[in-house]
């Protein structure tokens, strides 16, 4: 086992039992299952936004630093034990897992909660390139519940690599506007050089792609409602969604990489919000501009209080009283929570007016902290002062005894040799 493998044990361990700091109302209960770097990305989107609750289970060994003795493990503690526990989800995101590590009964618990109402996102459309991964998961009975063929697109060369490609949203009127809404936003439709490498996805009959990943592929597949633009081939799902039972879930042709990272499209995390959305029978913002603003605001408030609360660690080490600014963020905090709640309520404008109010008054906190901060190192800045010009005076003192009056020098006298 590597060194730093422990910390990063533990790191994991506190994402999973962590509970929510804050007691929201109809918030989501997210199951967050895969590879640690893929939840990890997906969870910090779900962390920051007021609608969602997520909890990680890693669930992969390829690519990843825990052994499948240790992942077991992390299974077995902390999915749900039983049936009406794992009922108490709404939404579950399994991103590149090895399905293997489930038992066959957790396989079918999440399989027929799908069939119940929980809604569901997989990633990497068969989860791997490795057929050591893929094959298992086409033949799971959990594949059953997702829009992607998985049979069908494992009995074919479905690997598609450095193949430049550009997403296009899906225009066609009978498809929701889960993405719609985004199309002619700065990113959303995006173009990838040859460096692109995915899987293909095929949609089962009554799958409804919603955006599609466009290239040079032998394959094309419209979905139930094609866009009018559709050709084949060449146009294949990169996002697609159907209803299973009473539940719907979606598959992404890739992983949260490349085009879901904000570096590529900034509107990467609202997209998949509009996906839990959809699928948990919510309402779909009409101004995704606005509700994206809004979820910004959390994340910057989100940032100013970890830097609040890093520099009163800091300072508290040198006795300074910093229990004004820990009240005064409770206060505020009281009120970031009331604009998560107006969040989870749907009404976007009053919670970005009470986020204004909110991000205010943290900055003003931000200014009393860093002030407190300067009083707790006064006498340090003092002392150093005093220290260094002190050195600097004896070092002057000597300089100017020796060089320029020259006291302790004595003139050399000339000797000569008798002869």
């Amino acid at each position: 086992m590597k060194a730093k493998q422990p910390l990063m044990i533990g790191i994991i361990v506190l994402l999973i039992s962590a509970p929510s700091s804050i007691a929201l109302e109809n918030q989501v209960k997210v199951m967050v299952a895969g590879l640690t770097g893929e939840i990890k990305f997906a969870s910090a989107w779900l962390e920051i936004d007021p609608l969602t609750d997520p909890r990680v289970i890693p669930a992969r060994a390829q690519d990843s630093e825990f052994t499948p003795e240790e992942l077991h493990r992390f299974i077995r503690i902390y999915f749900p034990r039983t049936y009406d526990d794992l009922l108490t989800y709404e939404y579950m995101v399994l991103a590149q897992i090895e399905v293997w590590l489930f038992t066959n009964r957790q396989q079918k618990m999440l399989h027929d909660a799908v069939l119940e109402g929980l809604g569901g996102m997989n990633t990497r459309s068969v989860m791997s390139m490795h057929t050591g991964i893929s094959i298992p998961w086409a033949d799971s009975v959990l594949s059953d519940a997702f829009p992607n063929d998985a049979d069908a697109v494992v009995a074919i060369d479905y690997r598609l690599h450095d193949a430049p490609m550009r997403v296009i949203i899906n225009t066609n009127e009978n498809v929701p506007p889960i993405y719609r809404p985004y199309k002619d936003l700065p990113g959303v439709e995006y173009s990838f050089g040859g460096s692109y490498g995915t899987n293909l996805a095929i949609p089962k009959d009554g799958a409804i792609v919603v955006s599609y990943s466009v290239g040079p592929y032998q394959y094309g597949y419209a979905g139930a409602y094609a866009d009018p633009r559709f050709q084949n081939p060449g146009w294949i799902p990169q996002s697609m969604y159907w209803k299973y039972g009473e539940g719907i879930t979606c598959t992404h042709q890739d992983m949260f990489g490349q085009y879901w990272n904000t570096i590529y499209n900034p509107y990467a995390p609202d997209m998949v919000m509009a996906e839990i959305i959809f699928s948990t029978g919510r309402e779909l913002p009409q101004d995704v501009v606005t509700v994206h603003r809004l979820r910004n605001k959390f994340t910057d408030f989100a940032e100013s209080k970890s830097f609040i609360f890093s520099l009163l660690d800091f300072i508290d080490r040198f006795g300074a009283n910093s229990n004004p600014v820990v009240e005064s963020m409770g206060e505020i905090s009281d009120t970031e929570m009331q604009a998560r709640q107006l969040y989870i309520e749907q009404s976007y404008g009053e919670a970005s007016s009470t986020m204004d109010l909110a991000l205010s008054e943290i900055v003003t906190l931000r200014e009393r902290a860093l002030k407190l901060k300067d009083r707790a190192l006064l006498w340090i800045y003092i002392i150093e002062w005093l220290a260094v010009t002190g050195v600097s005076l004896i070092a002057g003192f000597a300089l100017w005894t020796l060089m320029i009056r020259r006291r302790l020098y004595r003139e050399v006298s000339v000797t000569r040799m008798s002869m």
